[in-house]
This record gives structure tokens, sequence and C-alpha cells, in this order.
């Protein structure tokens, strides 16, 4: 949601779909709108700010349906981290974690993309999307900007695609 802080006039509503994530789902931010996603991403963002936004959410009473996550890009992300972002997501009926795949020159992805999967296993509301293996598919050659993983449109249409296709859109 936009802004969270109350107001006298208008009472507090979540929306239905919330996307969470650093500057690879920002790059695809008004496809996933299209899906009728309110989308919350920025650059360089680390798991901890996500986690920060998405539990400060919470106790407000204004977690979505439907979350998508994608977020470990820039920095590791430690069990305590993850502990508290399931806590966190309890009451989302919908949770999708998205694996990362980033330049190899950064040691975080194995390390993070196993904790994905194996947290996302032993939850019921919890599905894992394998972007990791699936980015390499685009099916365009022009999916992705220089660096190999921000995304250029048609790499963003196929991102927000892959999403809708997990979630059942």
């Amino acid at each position: 949601p936009p802004d969270t802080t109350p107001e006298t006039t208008q009472p507090l509503v979540a929306v239905e779909r919330l996307a969470v994530g650093d500057s690879v789902m920002l790059g695809a931010a008004e496809q996933l709108t299209g899906l009728g996603f309110v989308v919350n991403a920025s650059e360089s963002r680390a798991w901890v700010n996500g986690l920060d936004y998405i539990e400060r959410l919470g106790a407000q009473g204004l977690l979505p349906q439907i979350l998508v996550i994608h977020l470990g890009t820039n920095s590791r992300i430690g069990q305590n981290e993850m502990d508290r972002m399931m806590a966190a997501v309890a009451t989302v009926p919908q949770v999708l974690l998205i694996r990362n795949d980033i330049p190899t020159a950064r040691d975080v992805e194995a390390a993070n993309n196993a904790l994905i999967t194996a947290t996302a296993d032993q939850y019921d509301n919890v599905e894992t999307l394998y972007w990791d293996g699936l980015a390499k598919a685009c099916p365009d050659p022009d999916c992705f900007q220089v660096d190999g993983y921000h995304l250029r449109i048609p790499g963003r249409e196929y991102y927000a695609a892959l999403i809708a296709d997990v979630l059942g859109l």
C-alpha cells in the first residue's frame, strides 16, 4: 500500500495483491501492476529492508491476500531473517518467494536460493518461483540488460507472466 499512515477521513485497507522486491522486480513494476499488484520495490534493497516493510504492514493489519517477495539479490538472507519473514506472512493465504539469478561475482545466490527453497517447502501457503533456472529460458534474446539480470521489456513481460502462471492469475 502506498501510504500506511492513518487518516481521519478514510479507513486503512489492505490491497489484495502486493509485490515486494529489489531492482529486479522494480524493472517489471508496470507489468506487475497490470496484473493487479501494488508494487513496493527499490534499488539495492536488502532482505531485511523488505522484511521490515512487511512486518509494519502486518502490525497494521494490512497484509494482502497474495504476496510476492523477490529479495536476496543484494545481501545474504540469514535464518533469523527468514524465520521472521515466515512469521510475518503466516496469515497471508498465498505467498510466492522468488529465487534469485544474479551475477556470479556475488556469492549470496546459492545460499539464499537454498534457504528460500527449504523454507517454502515447510509452509502450505508458500510457493517458490525458480527464477534462477527460468530466467535463462526467456524466449527473447533481449530480455536482460548488459549486467545479465536487470530486465529489459521482453524480460519484464516474461517475469510477470511466470509470476501470473505460478499464482494461477
